[in-house]
């Protein structure tokens, strides 16, 4: 027969009472430690396996014990009628415990129980739901079997505490290095916002577990206010170009502000030498002839030919009529009819380029300058400036624009059926039209429309895959579904806040849907992941989602709010239309986001926890499981309750998520960080200084359209010509001036000397030179007749007519303009260099205003990095004010600060490395990715200070911050990345640089999240940690009181966590605060047991033979030895029932509950510390037989002394539990 837990003849595990449970209590600030020293604990014992021997050697353990080992006096009366009754008792008590194990045998089959409570699972099964001890209130009026199988489980749990605390060897505790570290610092006086949202959320916790359809449907209520703009803005609902968003209404000249009529009147034609195709122009049309071979030349006879017949059957739409064309001057009209001729005559004659000199008439000597740049192109000269080659002729086409719709298709089609049909051998014809350039540009969209399809399959395929757990109870598909479901939601929130205006819809705002899939996949993961997470002890589902809600919802909420708060004001503050959508599309999704976390996906949370609580796999959908779950215990929010709670849950096991966290902050990694840290920074810089500002045409138009081919075939063959700024004076000003002239000659020359401009055209500078050499007088009263009557008219200077626009009178110039053509570096840095030129203008008051027609926009070039720069400077300021208001945090609004101004500038830093251009749609999308990065700091911040007061080092509350938000954080930065990658099946440009910029974004972040962030937050703990009473601050970790202790009994089998125990909620213990002792620093606390419950004093008897022992006797009776026999009556029972009714009652009394008829037993020795009540005396109970253990001289004290021992944490180690099926039953 095997031994017993207690010894060779030790008690059955039914009938002995328990030993001292154990107590963990906070420490305390103020106070001095007990004047006692702790004690030592108990050597560990032998389990219910070992043999006799085995069991008597446990008397030499370890000399750090103080507590000496009593021995067993030899038998004084040893005969054999005693042996042969010792083992008929024996014999008895096997056949009792055959019959009692066969019992329950049956009852366990009769219930279909799914556990056997003899057999205990891993760390690495479902631990969170072992069946625990059954309240005092459950147990009440229950039957003997019963009673008997509670008692069982009792036994088991108080085995598991004892052999935990014997393996505590206080010997061998050292302190940890670094241990207690400040944390982060609070102001205490900005702490009501998160106390309101902790009582809010735990009431909403409440309400959500008990109303769960009611929940739902608000959810759903707050989405269908999404439906309102679109459905009263139901007629723009459709596609069209985006550039009336991106670039906006406004004229692309922009002006220093100085006499700027607004009802100037406009010149009469263009100057052809500086001419240049509008792309965004509907009334624009054009033919581009280019050679096939490179050595082939355009000028000869069949292509000049097919050129001219082309030409002329455009020109005359409809037939011999041209009223479809606008008309320009005289000569205008010239001009291009000259230009017509000379090219048809160009395979017989030499021609100069760009200018040449011919005849008007066959008569005339006279020879008139003729400008060819703007219709042949691809051209090579000679040494006399003659062309040798040609490879491109191209030819304009301007309608009116009072032409109706029908007049405009008819023109269109006509256009499109001559181009069809006009062809040359070795030539290749392109036409562009702006009707097929809006079709092509709006197909792409739509592409891109249909592609996001297939990044919502990824997203439901990642979102269902990611719910799954280790195993089928912690899996939950339906809960990854309804992730999926709000994600989705969010986005369309997003996309449906901008019908603010009554404008069509911005196609390219979608992207922002990928900053709420990785705001909503951190929130809502990190949310799933919690339930698993604080899954140490057994707790109601109900009470542990209103606990989740309460302690990880205000960070949530907070950050929600940050964002909602700050795009809003972002999007209030500027003009662009493109980025106000995007803003306010960011601040709508991620308000909705928080509505659906609250009220939609918690209510699945809640269902999936208590599923797996019950012990049913996520398939077994009409099985109902164990519902009998632990009563709840917080009836009411009580912020020190939650927060111990919290230390009591936690799984702090060691884990991947937290050897990262390790890892990242180790003193061997941490330079080589900071080196590479210092280099990422340093190369962001560099691309950040030297990115420039540049949106065109064919950004929008994929790589294959014939459109692109045309713009970029124009570029190559037109580029050089049509680089050139052009200088208006808006007003009449003293042209006549010397003064006035040498300002203006001034800025032409400032820009050649700069390296802007290779040459300035400016009639005034020729009328200068015209001036010097004339006859004529010039003053104020003759310069405009002499301009408009002598130097106009002449051949030479004839070319700027179209420059010069007189009043109604012809007395006074009022507008007139100039030209710069420009080098590439000037092109290139054209936004510097005409903010320089208006600002020189303006300080000699000459009012400017500036156009580069080879430009897509130039107020956007102008305003973007303006706008930019604008909100992120208010997204700063109100990251700053509201993060501080609602979390109190100084250091994480500092790294939030830092963060963000980091993360946008190496966005953009890189942009420059992977040839990504800055535009208003680049832009705001690095803006927009500022959301998630803002997230991830304030849950890496959050869950730093929320680690709660187990995590005494900043290592550790580090590693705690890791396992709550890695795999989040990691979700959200590589699951929009990959989502995004069905876009790249449409081939357009701007696909491709906004998904380089949301893999930059998430790059940052995650670097940020990994390297920064740790490091930052070790250097605030450490290194920078300042008092700062004078702002009311307190630590977090440190500044909330908990005055109660818990006492908890866990299963065997499970994990012990030595810095905090499972709260379990029928044996809550609140000791008044006047018996409270301070505690020794970094102790924890052990009580002694409740004094009426007290099992294993005496030993094991039959019912019939045991004697009733006053409630007197077992009061002063727990280090006694001998034999009791006490009858179990049915008087007694009621006495017994009546009592413990009592105790359940009042908690504050004791925990434990009187088991029926408890049986004295006789132990060998004591195996937990025991404390004697202030001035009870313990005597020797004088009428059992056998030896008296003598009291530990660990446990002397004064009279009336409260003292408390107290044990040093150890690390985390579980300690398996003992087989019941080889211990003795009844």
């Amino acid at each position: 027969m095997s031994s017993s837990y207690f010894g060779a003849s030790g008690p059955d595990p039914i009938s002995r009472q328990s030993p001292a449970a154990v107590r963990f209590q906070r420490k305390v600030s103020t106070g001095s430690a007990p004047t006692v020293p702790p004690p030592a604990v108990p050597p560990p014992e032998s389990s219910a396996d070992e043999e006799e021997p085995r069991a008597s050697s446990n008397n030499n353990y370890s000399s750090t014990s103080t507590v000496a080992a009593p021995t067993r006096e030899p038998t004084r009366v040893s005969t054999l009628k005693r042996e042969e009754k010792e083992k008929k008792q024996k014999e008895r008590m096997e056949r009792e415990r055959r019959e009692l194990e066969e019992k329950r045998v049956q009852e366990d089959e009769m219930k279909k129980e799914e556990h056997n409570h003899t057999v205990h699972p891993s760390l690495g099964e479902r631990t969170s739901y072992v069946e625990e001890p059954p309240s005092t209130t459950t147990t009440l009026d229950r039957r003997d079997r019963k009673a008997e199988k509670a008692l069982v489980r009792r036994i088991t749990n108080e085995m598991q505490m004892a052999t935990y605390v014997q393996q505590i060897d206080l010997s061998t505790v050292k302190q940890p290095v670094g241990a207690y570290t400040q944390g982060v610092f609070r102001i205490r006086m900005l702490r009501f916002a998160e106390a309101i949202l902790r009582r809010t959320f735990w009431a909403l916790g409440k309400f959500i577990a008990n109303h769960k359809i009611v929940s739902i449907l608000v959810a759903l209520l707050c989405f269908a206010t999404a439906f309102i703009l679109p459905t009263l803005h139901k007629e723009h609902l459709y596609i069209d170009l985006p550039f009336s968003h991106i670039l906006g209404s406004d004229s692309d000249v922009i002006s220093n502000g100085i006499g700027i009529s607004p009802k100037m009147q406009e010149f009469n034609s263009s100057n052809p030498a500086f001419s240049c195709m509008k792309w965004r122009d509907s009334n624009r049309f054009a033919v581009l002839l280019r050679t096939m071979a490179s050595r082939d030349t355009i000028l000869r006879k069949d292509a000049v030919l097919a050129y001219t017949a082309l030409k002329k059957k455009l020109d005359h739409f409809p037939v011999e009529k041209r009223e479809f064309m606008t008309q320009c001057s005289l000569e205008c009209e010239t001009d291009k009819d000259m230009v017509d001729r000379i090219i048809k005559k160009s395979p017989q004659v030499a021609l100069t380029y760009p200018e040449t000199f011919v005849s008007m008439s066959k008569d005339s000597t006279n020879l008139t300058r003729v400008y060819l740049g703007a219709a042949i192109g691809g051209v090579e000269t000679d040494t006399d400036g003659a062309i040798s080659k040609a490879t491109s002729l191209l030819m304009n086409f301007e309608l009116k624009d009072d032409l109706t719709g029908k007049e405009h298709n008819s023109w269109h089609r006509h256009f499109e059926d001559q181009t069809r049909l006009t062809a040359a051998s070795n030539i290749s014809l392109m036409s562009w039209s702006p009707e097929t350039f809006k079709d092509t540009v709006v197909a792409s969209l739509k592409d891109q429309y249909w592609c996001l399809q297939f990044c919502v399959i990824i997203l439901f395929v990642f979102c269902f895959l990611g719910s799954f757990g280790i195993n089928a109870y912690q899996s939950k598909p339906c809960l990854g579904i309804m992730i999926f479901i709000t994600l989705v939601v969010g986005s369309i929130t997003g996309l449906s806040m901008q019908f603010y205006r009554d404008l069509p819809v911005d196609p390219l705002v979608y992207p922002i849907c990928f900053v709420t899939i990785g705001i909503g996949l951190l929130w809502l993961f990190q949310l799933q992941f919690s339930w698993s997470r604080y899954s140490s002890a057994a707790v109601h589902p109900t009470e542990k989602i209103a606990f989740i809600l309460a302690h990880d919802a205000p960070g949530i909420a907070a950050s929600a709010v940050v964002i909602v708060l700050t795009f809003l004001a972002m999007g209030a503050a500027i003009q662009n239309g493109h980025m106000v959508s995007s803003f306010l599309g960011i601040a709508s999704s991620v308000a909705i986001l928080l509505v659906f976390t609250v009220f939609f996906i918690s209510v699945f949370v809640f269902i999936g926890g208590s599923r797996e609580a019950r012990g049913v796999k996520w398939y077994q959908i009409f099985k109902t499981g164990d519902t009998h779950f632990t009563a709840p215990q917080l009836a009411s929010f009580d912020s020190a309750s939650l927060f111990s709670l919290h230390d009591r849950l936690l799984d702090a096991r060691p884990c991947a998520s937290r050897a990262v966290g390790a890892f990242v902050i180790s003193p061997k990694i941490r330079y080589p960080i900071i080196m590479l840290c210092t280099a990422y920074v340093f190369f962001a810089i560099y691309g950040f200084y030297n990115t420039g500002i540049d949106i065109k045409e064919e950004y929008f138009l994929p790589a294959g359209s014939s459109e692109k081919s045309f713009i970029e075939q124009y570029r190559d063959q037109f580029g050089k010509t049509t680089q050139f700024v052009e200088l208006t004076i808006e007003s009449s000003i003293e042209y006549h001036d010397h003064e006035v002239q040498n300002n203006i000659f001034d800025i032409m020359d400032f820009a050649i000397a700069e390296g802007y401009a290779t040459r300035a055209v400016n009639w005034l500078a020729e009328f200068a030179k015209f001036e010097k050499a004339s006859i004529y007088d010039v003053n104020p009263d003759t310069f405009v007749p002499v301009v408009n009557l002598v130097f106009l008219p002449s051949e030479t200077y004839r070319k700027y007519t179209s420059d010069i626009v007189m009043d109604r009178f012809q007395t006074q110039i009022i507008k007139s303009r100039m030209y710069l053509e420009l080098t590439a570096k000037g092109f290139a840095e054209r936004t510097s260099f005409v903010d320089t030129i208006l600002k020189k203008a303006a300080a000699k008051g000459i009012p400017l205003s500036v156009d580069i027609p080879s430009s897509m926009s130039l107020r956007h070039d102008i305003s973007v990095f303006t706008s930019g720069m604008l909100a992120f400077g208010v997204a700063i300021v109100m990251l700053f004010f509201v993060s501080l208001l609602l979390l109190g945090q100084p250091a994480l609004t500092v790294m939030l600060l830092i963060t963000s101004i980091a993360v946008l500038g190496e966005t953009v830093g890189y942009a420059y490395f992977w040839s990504v251009p800055m535009n208003i749609v680049t832009l705001t999308m690095a803006l927009a990715g500022n959301a998630l990065t803002c997230v991830i700091v304030i849950a890496f911040c959050y869950s730093y200070s929320m680690s709660g007061k187990s995590q005494i080092r900043a290592g550790v509350r580090i590693q705690y911050t890791f396992q709550a938000t890695l795999v989040p954080v990691l979700f959200a930065c590589i699951v929009p990345v990959l989502t995004f990658l069905p876009l790249l099946y449409v081939d357009v440009p701007v696909v491709n640089h906004l998904f380089k910029i949301v893999v930059l974004n998430a790059t940052a972040s995650l670097i940020h999240y990994l390297f920064f962030l740790p490091n930052m937050m070790l250097a605030f703990s450490e290194r920078f940690g300042f008092s700062c009473t004078s702002f009311q601050c307190a630590e977090l970790c440190c500044d909330m009181d908990d005055e109660s202790s818990i006492y908890y009994i866990p299963t065997g089998g499970r994990a012990i966590h030595p810095e905090g125990l499972y709260h379990h909620p029928s044996y809550t213990y609140t000791v008044p605060k006047p018996l409270m002792n301070a505690p020794p620093p970094h102790y924890l606390a052990i009580a002694a047991p409740p004094v009426n419950s007290i099992y294993g004093q005496t030993e094991y008897t039959s019912r019939g033979e045991m004697k009733r022992v006053s409630r007197r006797n077992r009061r002063h009776s727990e280090s006694s030895i001998g034999e009791t026999e006490n009858d179990g009556t049915p008087g007694r029972d009621r006495e017994s029932r009546r009592r413990r009714q009592r105790r359940a009652v009042s908690r504050d009394s004791e925990i434990y509950e009187d088991l029926p008829s408890p049986r004295a037993v006789n132990s060998s020795r004591s195996t937990s510390p025991r404390r004697q009540q202030p001035g009870s005396m313990r005597r020797p109970n004088n009428h059992h037989s056998g030896s008296q253990n003598p009291r530990p001289q660990a446990f002397h004290y004064d009279e009336g002394a409260q003292w408390r021992p107290y044990v040093q944490p150890s690390p985390y180690m579980f300690y398996p539990g003992p087989v019941y099926g080889q211990q003795q039953r009844r």
